[in-house]
């Protein structure tokens, strides 16, 4: 490694994928480099979970106070950018204290030369290993009149200084669902358009039906089962085109937002040069991050898996360590919760009853419903929501389970500690939940399972 500049440089650090994996590496006493093109701060910060989580919470508490979308909305805006001046001034603070531990950090848009080589806005850099840690952009489907219609992307849309009176959301994803909530709480006539059969459609059919009755119960019209045709961009507003069931079906709002999903940010980076496969629109990753060439590894968004942050994190944990130790860790992700943040909120940890089946595991499954709990009739509202949770047949260990709740963020992590210490579902069943309280449902649900499991 002597003979680089230095002996590991992440492109795209700012992110948490990119900058974790710096941090890694500099433990290791290596020479750091970090290249970022835009804001310290990445996706998470600047325009994904923690803004959307601010008008999220925002929306529900004026909403419950009475207080009109509208008239709370300037108040809210100033929150959502202070929180997110907030964070991004701690991030940068955070890369600032590395460059005082040797971190180098260097500004402008990266392209891969040859496998060691980077150029940054005209000066080359040579490096012993490569980390590609640049995120992932919007999706823009190949829609007639989209690109001169004015959509907005979540970022613009999170940003707009006067909320619009109505909306259409393209898309059934976790960010489509979780702000076409929020439009719909804060007042604004909102329409979802979902191309696949179901509202989340990585999840359980149940799921997506549980979710789509909430943002019904918010106001919101849902579409499913579509097929885009058109945005159309008029003086009342735009119309979104499509059809449903061979019927054909507009919507018209004064703003649409897209919500279609992300792809790995891969273009101009010059992956060719450096000899990198990309399969499926991302880098190929093996364990170790590792891409096709070795000394080239890949984390966060950009890997076309999960765009979950703790994903990232780890994902930039295991690459930033094996770029500076001779003997390389293997990624566990096994044990990786998940949510997405509408009301009520949908969580999941380890396999699904699918992927299960897919790994020809013996498994043995309960589903138990929210309203069935006792605490469940002291809510002035009902409670939608479900969990189901499956084990192995022979050994009773969790593989893995889907919550809906209002706080499933928070409950899901019992079951991930469980999966994680290889916890059964006796052991659940043993623990003296709280009584009286939402999470008892994994109690209840394990006791269940548990006596399933004896019975063989």
């Amino acid at each position: 490694m002597s003979g680089h500049d230095l002996d590991v440089l992440v492109i795209g650090g700012g992110g948490s994928g990119g900058f974790t994996a710096a941090t890694t590496a500099l433990k290791s006493g290596a020479r750091v480099g970090m290249v970022e093109a835009g804001r310290l701060g990445g996706l998470c910060i600047l325009a994904g979970c923690m803004p959307s989580k601010t008008l999220l919470h925002g929306a529900a508490l004026f909403k419950e106070m009475g207080v009109p979308g509208a008239r709370a909305y300037p108040r809210l805006l100033a929150l959502k950018r202070a929180v997110v001046e907030h964070l991004a001034g701690g991030r940068q603070r955070a890369v600032a204290e590395k460059e005082a531990q040797g971190l180098t950090l260097y500004r402008g848009q990266a392209v891969l030369v040859d496998p060691h080589t980077v150029q940054v806005e005209g000066r080359r850099l040579s490096a012993g290993s490569i980390i590609i840690a640049t995120g992932s952009r919007e999706v823009w489907p190949p829609l007639p009149g989209i690109e001169g219609a004015g959509c907005l992307v979540a970022e613009e849309f999170m940003d707009l200084p006067e909320l619009p009176g109505s909306l259409v959301v393209l898309g059934g994803g976790a960010i489509a669902c979780e702000l076409a909530q929020y439009a719909a709480r804060m007042g604004v006539a909102t329409t979802l358009v979902q191309r696949g059969e179901r509202l989340l459609s990585q999840e359980t059919p149940r799921v997506g039906q549980v979710i789509q009755e909430a943002l019904e119960a918010d106001g919101a019209r849902v579409f499913t089962s579509t097929e885009l045709v058109a945005v159309e961009a008029g003086p009342e507003g735009k119309t979104v085109r499509f059809k449903q069931d061979g019927a054909a079906q507009s919507a018209q709002a004064q703003a649409v937002l897209l919500a279609l999903g992300r792809r790995p940010n891969i273009q101009g980076l010059g992956l060719e040069a450096a000899g990198v496969a990309v399969e499926n629109g991302a880098p190929k990753v093996d364990r170790f991050m590792r891409t096709s060439v070795g000394h080239i590894y890949a984390a966060g968004d950009v890997t076309g898996q999960a765009l979950v942050v703790n994903l990232a994190v780890l994902q930039g944990q295991i690459a930033g360590y094996n770029a500076t130790h001779p003997e390389p860790r293997a990624i566990d992700d096994r044990v990786l919760p998940r949510a997405v943040f509408t009301d009520p909120q949908v969580a999941r940890v380890g396999l699904s009853a699918a992927q299960a089946r897919q790994a020809g595991v013996e498994f043995l499954e309960v589903e138990m419903d929210l309203a069935g709990l006792g605490v469940a009739r002291t809510y002035p509202q009902e409670l939608r929501g479900f969990l189901a949770l499956r084990a192995e047949r022979m050994s009773g260990r969790i593989l893995g389970a889907e919550l809906v709740a209002p706080e499933a963020s928070l409950m899901i992590h019992d079951l991930a500690v469980a999966m994680k210490l290889g916890g059964t579902a006796q052991d659940l069943a043993e623990v003296p939940y709280i009584h009286p309280c939402l999470a008892e449902i994994t109690n209840y649900a394990a006791e269940r399972l548990a006596h399933m499991l004896r019975r063989g």
